[in-house]
């Protein structure tokens, strides 16, 4: 499986000195080796907009703190900068359209960015979900709403940039950020179909059913190339028709998640596994099961309820919660007490119903583990 040349691995310092040496060579190829063609619905042009960011402009230790400051590892990704900024390949490739929260208390939690790649090519990139509430409950709306909220700002998102750029264009993302690249290019008219050369998500929920029925995403499928880790659980929610390729990570369980623990090889490609582990088999398929157990109307009594019952408590980020689990569970429980009876009965049977699900799920774990799971590609 080859490695995107856009989307660069960091697994550990030193390995990929040979890459980032290499002077700029924008030949594409899919995570599996396919040519794509580069064909554009008209000729490439630059985009229009104020102040395009060379990535070697950023080598600033005052930007750094802005860049990282809501990040899982901020050191790494620093590193990750300036491994860019350095690079030969990298430096020259033009940042904008960034548009992101200007707080966390902010209730427009979407966030993207276009990268020029300099060749006629705009890749945009669509970040996942943040630690907050109100980006959590945007998540769980899937379930049951098609578009939610982030997706129809992806959509438009991806409409303006259209309005200034003519040329080919590549989007991607991790996580809900792999949705959203979805999302946007089945809604776009055919004549910018045409124009996407692919779509990446990293590890990247699926959709409802219905959604994939749908005559837009039809004619984008070919072009999308999921790539999950072996404990992939982000990524196998919600229905999902589109192939993917497992790769190995660094880390374990739900870490795994993260991109920047995916592993590669010494000629670029990525170091990809047979099949999805057994256990994150498992929880994604009993989470599937008990989502699917409610119709509409049900999924968004318990996600409104959930999700409005946190924030009641006090709560606009997870973070809050589990770094004192200890103080938050009590005054969630309190909240969850100032319910009206019948609503907090219909909670109560909610999560029994997900019990008895992941109980009799149990058999196959040792199932899974003697079948191929996700195979890859």
């Amino acid at each position: 499986m080859h490695m995107p040349d856009f989307i660069p691995k960091f697994v550990e310092q030193g390995e990929l000195d040979d890459f980032f040496r290499q002077e700029a060579s924008w030949t594409f190829e899919t995570p599996v080796g396919e040519d794509i063609s580069t064909k554009s619905a008209s000729a490439p042009q630059p985009l229009v907009k104020p102040n395009p960011v060379p990535i070697k402009d950023l080598l600033r230790r005052e930007l750094y703190h802005s860049m990282v400051y809501d990040v899982v590892n901020p050191d790494l990704c620093i590193d990750m900068v300036r491994a860019l900024g350095e690079s030969p390949r990298f430096r020259e490739v033009r940042l904008s359209n960034l548009v992101e929260p200007e707080d966390k208390s902010d209730p427009e939690r979407f966030c993207a960015l276009t990268a020029d790649l300099g060749n006629g090519i705009l890749f945009i990139s669509f970040r996942g979900t943040d630690s907050t509430v109100r980006g959590w409950k945007d998540n769980y709306e899937m379930g049951f709403l098609c578009p939610v909220h982030s997706q129809k700002v992806a959509a438009t998102y991806f409409s303006q940039l259209l309005q200034s750029w003519h040329g080919a264009v590549i989007l991607g993302g991790h996580s809900k950020g792999g949705n959203l690249a979805i999302y946007a290019s089945s809604v776009c008219p055919p004549e910018v179909q045409d124009r996407i050369l692919a779509i990446y998500s990293l590890d990247g929920p699926g959709f409802n059913s219905d959604f994939l029925q749908t005559k837009g995403f039809k004619r984008i499928e070919a072009k999308i190339h999921k790539i999950v880790p072996e404990f992939s659980f982000i990524g196998s929610l919600l229905d999902s028709s589109v192939h993917y390729s497992i790769v190995k990570s660094n880390a374990s369980g739900i870490k795994q998640h993260y991109p920047i623990s995916w592993q590669f090889k010494k000629n670029l490609q990525f170091n990809t596994a047979e099949k999805i582990a057994p256990l994150a088999a498992y929880i994604g398929s009993t989470f599937n099961r008990w989502i699917n157990k409610y119709d509409a109307a049900g999924k968004k009594v318990f996600i409104d309820t959930l999700f409005d019952s946190i924030a009641a408590a006090g709560y606009t980020d997870f973070d809050d919660i589990f770094s004192d689990f200890k103080a938050a569970l009590p005054r969630l429980y309190r909240q969850f007490r100032t319910l009206p009876p019948s609503l907090r009965e219909s909670m109560v049977q909610f999560f029994q119903d997900l019990a008895n699900i992941a109980f009799f799920q149990l058999p196959l774990v040792k199932a899974f583990a003697h079948k191929e799971v996700g195979t890859k590609d």
